[in-house]
C-alpha cells in the first residue's frame, strides 16, 4: 500500500515507482500541468489505455475538493468564528485555486493506480529488453 501511495503523492508510475508521469514535475508550470507522458520512460507502462481513461479522475478530484473545503471551513470556524459567510467564501476560492494544479494531477495519480499493479522487477525486465534489443542493432 506504501508504494502505491508513494506512487500517487509523487506522481511516478504506479507500475515500476521510477518514472514520471508528467514531463513537468512542477504543477504550477501551468502551460504543462495538463501535458503527460504517453507511456512510461522508464518501464513503457501506456498512460492511457483508452480515449477518455481518465474521466474517472474527475471524481478523485472532486472527493479532494470536498476534503479540502471540509477541512477549511474547520479551520475558518475555529480560527475565524466571527468573519462573515462571504469571507469563507472568498478564502475557499483562493486556497482551491492554489491547489487545484496539485489536485489535477494527483487525481490522475490516484486513478491510473487504482488500476495498475506495483511491480518492482518491471523496471528491470524493461531495461534488460531495451538494452538486449539494442545490442541487436
Amino acid at each position: 500500500m506504501l508504494p502505491k501511495f508513494k506512487s500517487s503523492l509523487l506522481h511516478k508510475c504506479p507500475r515500476c515507482l521510477k518514472g514520471d508521469m508528467f514531463p513537468d514535475r512542477n504543477p504550477y508550470h501551468l502551460r504543462n500541468t495538463a501535458r503527460m507522458h504517453s507511456h512510461c520512460p522508464v518501464c513503457g507502462l501506456n498512460y492511457e489505455p483508452e480515449p477518455g481513461y481518465f474521466y474517472g479522475a474527475m471524481y478523485v478530484s472532486y472527493a479532494f475538493t470536498v476534503a479540502i473545503s471540509v477541512a477549511v471551513f474547520l479551520l475558518y470556524y475555529v480560527l475565524m468564528p466571527q468573519q462573515g459567510v462571504l469571507a469563507f467564501l472568498v478564502l475557499l476560492s483562493i486556497v482551491l485555486a492554489l491547489l487545484s494544479p496539485y489536485t489535477f494531477r494527483t487525481s490522475r495519480a490516484i486513478w491510473l493506480n487504482f488500476f495498475v499493479r506495483y511491480q518492482p522487477s518491471q523496471q528491470h525486465e524493461s531495461s534488460d529488453s531495451q538494452n538486449q534489443a539494442g545490442s541487436l542493432k
